[in-house]
């Protein structure tokens, strides 16, 4: 029987972190599902998923921890993944001059009409012309049945009118 397991992972980015956890799956007879990959401000930020063999998750973390000693890692297995047949996917395009508290106004907004993020990238930019500063999201979201998109567009109007920002919600 296969045993789930959603793994996390940062530290001092260097080369190699992937291709060694990668061999460690590999070696306990696991296989990569899916994954996110990052560097930020230099450090290698991770998070995946992968399938093992009930019998050798406990000896694939142990190998995976002394093969990335210098990583914070944290290991949790997952029954199965979540069930999300009944929920409707949409993508949220963000662009606006950058304020204080940009990303807790949208995510409470999206938190109180329904929404859960499923994926979420946001960066700060200089503006081309004018050197300001522009912030940037891409938002993958769902919401449950019972909730409406058109609500929740109208209230995500609201807000970018409020934020002087341009909202997109596809």
């Amino acid at each position: 029987m296969s045993k789930s397991i959603v793994i996390t992972l940062i530290g001092d980015d260097r080369p190699g972190i992937v291709e060694s956890i990668a061999k460690v799956i590999v070696d306990y007879q696991g296989e990569w599902v899916e994954s996110r990959m990052a560097n930020l401000s230099g450090k290698f930020t991770g998070l995946l998923r992968a399938n093992l063999p009930e019998d050798q998750c406990e000896a694939f973390t142990e190998a995976l921890k002394k093969q990335a000693s210098d990583l914070k890692i944290s290991i949790e297995q997952v029954d199965a993944a979540q069930d999300v047949s009944d929920e409707r996917s949409y993508r949220l395009e963000l662009l606006g001059q950058d304020q204080s508290g940009i990303v807790h106004r949208i995510t409470s907004l999206l938190a109180q009409n329904g929404a859960t993020v499923d994926d979420m990238e946001t960066e700060v930019v200089d503006a081309s012309m004018s050197g300001e500063k522009l912030f940037k999201a891409s938002i993958i979201l769902r919401l449950a049945e019972g909730n409406s998109i058109e609500q929740l567009s109208e209230v995500l109007e609201d807000l970018a009118n409020e934020l002087i920002v341009d909202i997109e919600l596809g």
